[in-house]
């Protein structure tokens, strides 16, 4: 598998990819560098997407390839879609649920797996996914409907003037989950504001300040968590913690 992987690395080369990505971040006092490639290439009858990130961890001297997404999407009136994915049911922005994963290399890794979408006067979906199992998601306009073995979810927002409201039900093995948000415009930028069951509460606010991107969040669930971010065309630094941890990112990003 790893040869497998190593090989698609070299063949998705930077002369393949359409962006790319190269920071370091710290939790505690571990520091992780990254350089990420991200793009698609196009295939006969559809497109291959991929976003792969090497990572170095000089203080346990270790390091790897993260393959976050990698995935075959073939268009049509039913489209399929083969590969790792990332998938999110619902609206929620600070607390979202997902089956995706934290990257070593500050990112996110889909799930594996593979699913068909049909349209018509609503959209559905049919697939598997490794972990999950067999998964159905049924949409129509703003209402999002989800089934799959570990239980079942609704989801839905809606526009009150200015302002759009949010939420998701869910029924989980692990227990009943429930969010509803709320986001505004406020000054320069969007204010979201969520609370979640069990025990969630959020605020942020995102928005440009004399032609910098600023974002700011406070959050509590399973504990306290922030963060300060500041960027400018393709250069970011962010500043928070996360309990008692204090946690720092700093990143470039651009285009071949």
């Amino acid at each position: 598998m790893r040869r497998f992987v190593g090989f698609l690395a070299l063949v998705l080369s930077p002369t393949l990819a359409q962006g790319y990505e190269v920071g370091a971040f710290g939790l505690g006092g571990q520091i992780t560098l990254y350089l990420r490639l991200l793009g698609e290439v196009p295939v006969e009858g559809g497109r291959l997407f991929y976003a792969l990130a090497s990572y170095l961890q000089p203080g346990l001297g270790e390091g790897g390839l993260a393959v976050e997404r990698l995935y075959l999407a073939a268009a049509g009136e039913a489209s399929l879609t083969l590969g790792r994915f990332p998938y999110t049911f619902g609206e929620g922005r600070l607390f979202p649920y997902t089956w995706n994963a934290p990257s070593p290399a500050a990112g996110v890794e889909g799930v594996w797996g593979g699913f068909l979408t049909l349209y018509g006067a609503a959209r559905l979906r049919l697939g598997y996914a490794w972990g999950p199992g067999v998964f159905a998601e049924a949409a129509w306009g703003d209402l999002k409907a989800l089934a799959f073995p570990g239980g079942v979810g609704l989801a839905g927002s809606a526009r009150l003037g200015e302002a759009v409201v949010y939420g998701e039900a869910m029924g989980l093995a692990s227990g009943p989950r429930a969010l509803l948000g709320w986001s505004w415009a406020w000054g320069p930028g969007e204010m979201v504001l969520e609370a979640a069951y069990p025990l969630g509460v959020g605020l942020a606010w995102m928005g440009q300040v004399e032609g910098l991107g600023v974002s700011l969040r406070a959050s509590y669930g399973q504990g306290w968590s922030w963060g300060l971010g500041l960027g400018w065309e393709g250069f970011r630094v962010e500043l928070g913690g996360v309990g008692p941890l204090w946690r720092w990112s700093g990143s470039w990003s651009g285009e071949f």
